[in-house]
């Protein structure tokens, strides 16, 4: 009896236990569950009220947009008028804006998402293969390492802060002020036409302050002198992007306690200054020796080489893409080249590249030593086209000199080959075997750059 007894007890603990276990996995999973609709709740309504905000602001959005992780090629303007579905974005790159679809939606996160092609976006975002592009005519596999997705960080009607989720930048969108979307993109580009300056001089409160702008690739290096000549100067590298009015820097910079972000442009005085309200700054630009506008390169031109003993007439140079390229025909009977254009510098790169095709085999010019019989296919390598001075010393827009661009430290350039090429195998001279060559390297004037090898080889206008 005892026996029976003790087995019931053990039975009825036993029973007790599994019902107290099942009803604290019940009150878990509730718990659980309830946590998930909490948090799931939260989310919808993170995602509801930025798409209020989003939608309710009837002029749209002024994005600054900045593509790749290290920000390597500065900042565009971007204008965002949000619908209930579609979403029209105006880029300071595009005449025409795109329109698309756009949806809200969680991803670790609320996510703005334009995930159907608009060409602003998805230009920065999506491999081009080998489609045209702003940078060149060859596409790039990664394209721009630009975002058409964020993450929303904030939302209110003065300010939506996003960040790439694909490049990690923190993109700042503000309400467009009004008129029209193509007015602004005008006003952003008749900056960037007009900033043709790149190192600017003058004084942060007061103090010596410099800014150095790579124009191509929109990056800003700021310098403040400090009145201690013993101390280092303060020194930050920082991306940039144009605005209607002048300059915006990527992020504050703070120098010295003195904080800039913005600068407006005085295109009278060629100065930049700071709005009101912000640490005063006052820069005054200064052109590099030797810089040269876009339009004084274009026009006829013969070229001579070989230590004045060789000729080529018919050379043209001519507009590819306006500010950035030109396209150099007459070095070859067959194919022209591209020579690129330097705001910054006011220089002009002529460098090795792939020219056209002979069939089934692509056609390249490479840069060559005609002496040691050396060349390199690689396309960053070959010469700076500058203007010169005359005999008096002057400036002097009617005489272009070619001068190594120094890139290739093994062997100087001194002229260009062309070969058949398959793939990236040699096949043979091409049927005009030279662009042209300098076997002579005695009697060349020198150039504007002292650092630059002397070439003899020079392009006199001919009209």
């Amino acid at each position: 009896m005892n026996e029976i007894m003790k087995r019931n007890r053990l039975f009825t603990c036993i029973l007790a236990g599994a019902v107290a276990l099942f009803s604290l996995q019940s009150c878990l999973f509730e718990q659980k569950d309830l946590f998930e609709e909490g948090a799931s709740a939260r989310l919808a309504s993170v995602l509801t009220n930025a798409k209020q905000v989003l939608t309710q602001q009837s002029n749209g959005w002024l994005m600054y947009y900045y593509p790749d992780n290290n920000q390597y090629y500065g900042g565009f303007n971007y204008i965002l008028q949000f619908g209930e579905e579609h979403v029209t974005v105006w880029s300071e790159r595009f005449s025409e804006p795109g329109t698309s679809l756009y949806k809200m939606a969680t991803n670790n996160g609320p996510v703005l998402s334009f995930d159907t092609t608009n060409w602003p976006f998805h230009f920065f975002a999506t491999p081009s293969g080998g489609s045209k592009n702003l940078y060149g005519d060859s596409g790039k596999y990664q394209a721009y390492r630009g975002d058409f997705e964020f993450l929303l960080l904030s939302a209110t009607s003065s300010e939506v802060l996003l960040k790439g989720t694909r490049s990690g930048n923190i993109i700042r969108m503000v309400p467009f002020a009004g008129g029209s979307p193509e007015s602004y993109m005008k006003a952003v580009n008749q900056c960037v036409e007009d900033i043709f300056v790149s190192e600017f001089n003058g004084t942060l409160d007061n103090s010596p302050f410099h800014i150095f702008l790579d124009l191509s690739n929109r990056q800003a290096q700021l310098n403040l002198i400090p009145s201690n000549e013993e101390e280092q100067p303060d020194v930050v590298k920082v991306a940039y992007m144009y605005t209607d009015k002048g300059l915006r820097l990527y992020e504050p910079v703070t120098l010295d306690g003195k904080t800039v972000q913005e600068l407006i442009w005085v295109a009278d005085e060629q100065s930049l200054i700071s709005p009101l309200g912000a640490d005063k700054v006052h820069l005054e630009g200064t052109l590099p020796e030797g810089w040269h506008a876009y339009d004084d390169f274009i026009g006829q031109w013969k070229l001579t080489y070989n230590a004045g003993a060789s000729f080529l007439d018919g050379i043209e140079i001519k507009e590819l893409e306006k500010g950035k390229s030109f396209s150099v025909a007459g070095l070859s009977h067959q194919f022209e080249m591209k020579a690129t254009y330097n705001l910054g510098s006011g220089k002009v790169q002529l460098l090795s590249q792939i020219v056209g095709n002979d069939g089934t085999y692509s056609i390249r010019v490479a840069a060559w030593d005609s002496k040691a019989g050396k060349v390199t296919y690689t396309d960053t390598i070959g010469f700076f086209l500058t203007f010169g001075a005359n005999a008096e010393g002057v400036d002097d827009a009617s005489t272009i000199y070619f001068s190594d661009n120094r890139v290739w430290l093994t062997y100087p350039v001194n002229g260009f080959i062309m070969y058949r090429m398959n793939g990236s195998t040699r096949i043979g001279a091409s049927t005009a075997p030279w662009v042209f060559r300098n076997d002579e390297a005695t009697g060349a004037k020198v150039t504007v750059d002292p650092n630059r090898l002397p070439t003899p080889t020079v392009l006199t206008r001919v009209n």
